[in-house]
C-alpha cells in the first residue's frame, strides 16, 4: 500500500465504523484528554529522591489537590484514567480527577501512588509522572528558601515545570513557569506579579497554562516525528481493517466533489470551496456521531453536545452604532466605533475602553503576546498605537474611557501615512444579528 499515490482531495467517508474509529483516533491523538503530574515538595528539599519519598502532603498542599479537581476511586473507574490502573489498585486507591472545558484531567499526585520503604528512588511514582509533559511542583516554605530548579527532576520527557507556593498570610498563590528551550511561546501570559488572591481565577488560568504548554510541546520536533509515526501506524492499521469492508459497497466511495453543490472554475476557489465544505461536513458528522451516541464515552460525557463551538454567537440584538472594525478578546468583542471603542459580552451592557476622540480603523488582539495593536485615524493622519491588554483591561476597571490625549505615549513615531496589515485570524467567536450600517464579516 503507498498513500502517497492516493487522491489528496478530501473525501466524505459514509462507512459506520471507520467514523467511529477516526473519532476514537482523534480522542487519542488530538489533545482531547491530559494527564499531569504533581509533585510534592517540602521545604529544603533539593532532590527528586527526596521530594518523591513523601508519603503525605501538608494541609496547604491537600486545599490545592481539592482545588484543582475531585478526589475520586480508581478500581471501577470509567472514565480517562490517565493510564493508572482502574481494576487493580496497583496504581494507588484514589487520584485526583477534573472535566475543563471539554477536556477530561487526571493528575498523577505523588502522594497518592504507590510508596515503597525498600525502593528509596520511588521507581512506581517516577514512571508516572516523569513520564507526564507537564508537572506541578508543590513546594512548601517561604520565598527566601531554595527555589526549584527543573535539573533537580531526572526526566527526558517532562518539558514543563509548574512551580507552585502558597503563602498562609495573604491566603495566595504564587506561579512560575519553566519550560525547555524547544517548547515553542504559550499563553497566556503570567500576570505581574504573578500572584493569585482569587482562587478560582488561579485554577482556571493554572489549567489554562498547563493544557496550552502541553499541546505546544507536542509541536517540538522531537514529539511531532514520534507523533506522526504513531498517527501514520494507526492510519494504515485502520485502513487495513476496514478497507476489505469498503471495497465491498463501492457506493460508500463517493467523490468529495460530488457533494459540492456548484463547482467553482477557478482553481483556487475549488480548492477553498472543497476545505469549506469538508470542514462543514466533519463538524455534522461529529455532532450526528455524538448524538446517536455512537461516539466515545469522552466526547459524549465533556459537554461537547451543549454548544458546538462552530456555532455563531450573538453578543447584541440591537447594536445602535456604526462600527469600523472589531477582533475577539477572550470571550468578549473589542468593537471600534462611532462613539468610542467598547468590549462587548454576551448579555452584558457595553464597557467603554476608549472615547470617540479615538477613532480606530484597524485593530489586532495579540493575546499571547498581552498586545492591541490599533491603527487611528486615516490618511497622512494614520498612526499606529500599541497597549498592553492588561493595562487596557486595569483602565475598564476605572470605569473611565482613555482618550486621544491619554494615549501619547504608546504611539509608534515614524508611521505617517503607513498602513496596518492585520493578520487574518481564525475566527473564535462569530458575529450575528449585528443591524449596522456598516458590514461585519
Amino acid at each position: 500500500m503507498n498513500l502517497d499515490k492516493f487522491e489528496k482531495g478530501p473525501r466524505e467517508i459514509l462507512h459506520p465504523e471507520i467514523q467511529k474509529d477516526l473519532l476514537v483516533l482523534e480522542e487519542q491523538e488530538g489533545s482531547v484528554n491530559f494527564k499531569f503530574g504533581v509533585l510534592y515538595a517540602k521545604d529544603g528539599q533539593l532532590t527528586d529522591d527526596e521530594m518523591f519519598s513523601n508519603e503525605a502532603g501538608s494541609e496547604s498542599f491537600q486545599r490545592l489537590l481539592s482545588l484543582l479537581g475531585d478526589t475520586i476511586t480508581l478500581k471501577g473507574w470509567t472514565g480517562y484514567r490517565g493510564g493508572l490502573d482502574t481494576k487493580n489498585d496497583t496504581t494507588g486507591i484514589f487520584s485526583i480527577y477534573t472535566v475543563y472545558q471539554g477536556h477530561e484531567i487526571m493528575f498523577h499526585v505523588s502522594t497518592m501512588l504507590p510508596y515503597s520503604k525498600e525502593n528509596k528512588q520511588q521507581v512506581e511514582r517516577k514512571r508516572h509522572i516523569g513520564n507526564d509533559i507537564v508537572t506541578i511542583v508543590f513546594q512548601e516554605g517561604e520565598e527566601s528558601s531554595p527555589a526549584f530548579k527543573p535539573s533537580m527532576i531526572r526526566s527526558h520527557f517532562t518539558h514543563i515545570f509548574a512551580l507552585v507556593r502558597y503563602n498562609t498570610q495573604s491566603d495566595s498563590y504564587r506561579l512560575k513557569i519553566f519550560s525547555e528551550e524547544s517548547v515553542p511561546l504559550f499563553g497566556p501570559p503570567l500576570p505581574s506579579p504573578p500572584v493569585f488572591t482569587d482562587h478560582q481565577e488561579f485554577r482556571d488560568f493554572l489549567l489554562v497554562k498547563l493544557i496550552n504548554g502541553e499541546k505546544a510541546t507536542l509541536e517540538t520536533p522531537t514529539f511531532a516525528q514520534k507523533r506522526q509515526r504513531t498517527l501514520d501506524m494507526l492510519i494504515r492499521s485502520l485502513y487495513q481493517d476496514l478497507m476489505p469492508d469498503m471495497h465491498k459497497n463501492m457506493l460508500n466511495r463517493r467523490s468529495f466533489s460530488d457533494v459540492l453543490p456548484e463547482s467553482p472554475k477557478s482553481a483556487r476557489k475549488k480548492e477553498e470551496a472543497r476545505q469549506a465544505e469538508f470542514v462543514r461536513l466533519g463538524q455534522a458528522l461529529k455532532l450526528k456521531t455524538i448524538v446517536r451516541g455512537d461516539a466515545p464515552a469522552i466526547l459524549a460525557s465533556t459537554s461537547l453536545c451543549k454548544k458546538e463551538p462552530w456555532e455563531s454567537q450573538c453578543f447584541c440584538s440591537n447594536f445602535p452604532h456604526d462600527v469600523f472594525c472589531a477582533d475577539s478578546w477572550g470571550q468578549s468583542l473589542l468593537v471600534s466605533t462611532d462613539v468610542g471603542v467598547l468590549l462587548l459580552d454576551d448579555g452584558q451592557p457595553p464597557i467603554p475602553v476608549f472615547d470617540k476622540t479615538l477613532q480606530i480603523k484597524q485593530m489586532h488582539v495579540l493575546e499571547t503576546l498581552d498586545l492591541l495593536i490599533t491603527r487611528a485615524d486615516k490618511g497622512k493622519d494614520a498612526r499606529l498605537l500599541v497597549f498592553r491588554l492588561s493595562a487596557v483591561q486595569k483602565g475598564m476597571e476605572s470605569k473611565q474611557a482613555r482618550s486621544k490625549c491619554d494615549c501619547r505615549e504608546n504611539k509608534l513615531e515614524k508611521t505617517k501615512g503607513y498602513m496596518l496589515l492585520l493578520l487574518t485570524k481564525v475566527p473564535v467567536l462569530a458575529l450575528q444579528s449585528f443591524p449596522v450600517r456598516t458590514p461585519l464579516h
